[in-house]
């Protein structure tokens, strides 16, 4: 299988490549930054246009989208703007990418965040059956901005125009 995981050069990324790599499948990175001595192939991208990296999604088994900038760091407004638009602009150019492609990855992976959840010990929090957070009387109003960027994220992926086979979504809330 041919994997392309956007956003893979961080730690998660680096854990999934060496996963798949050692299952024998062709991994691609898109980075940002030039990376060496890896044993798969990063291609430069900058997560917000077109570029030759979309031909690395042709004919792809699958996309796993960890792009974005990390919360690893004081949350002021620059910060928090670059949070948001790494995330949203990512997700849109892949899947205006994925669009145009004419043999697409049937599955596209959008790694989103549990902070959208409430903090709770009482029930399991998923896509089904969680609770979104924010409103709880503790909750701090600087949680807030999690779920917000949480919902900008998945919006930019559910908008995408992609063709029908094997897509993932977001399970709609209520």
């Amino acid at each position: 299988m041919k994997i392309v995981i956007p956003g893979g050069s961080g730690h998660l990324g680096h854990i999934l490549a060496r996963a798949f790599r050692a299952a024998g499948d062709e991994v691609v990175v898109l980075s940002r930054g030039e990376r060496n001595g890896e044993p798969w192939r990063t291609v430069r991208w900058d997560g917000k246009t077109l570029g030759r990296w979309t031909e690395e999604l042709e004919g792809a088994d699958a996309v796993i989208n960890l792009a974005g900038r990390s919360v690893h760091c004081r949350y002021h407004e620059r910060n928090r703007r670059s949070i948001v638009e790494s995330r949203v602009e990512s997700t849109r150019v892949i899947g205006e990418a994925i669009a145009h492609c004419t043999h697409p990855p049937p599955v596209w992976l959008q790694a989103s965040t549990a902070t959208l959840y409430s903090h709770r010990y009482d029930g399991i929090n998923d896509e089904h059956t969680g609770i979104v957070g924010g409103a709880e009387a503790s909750a701090p109003k600087k949680w807030r901005f999690s779920i917000e960027v949480v919902e900008l994220w998945e919006r930019a992926l559910n908008a995408a125009k992609t063709p029908p086979p094997g897509r993932l979504r977001c399970a709609p809330r209520s």
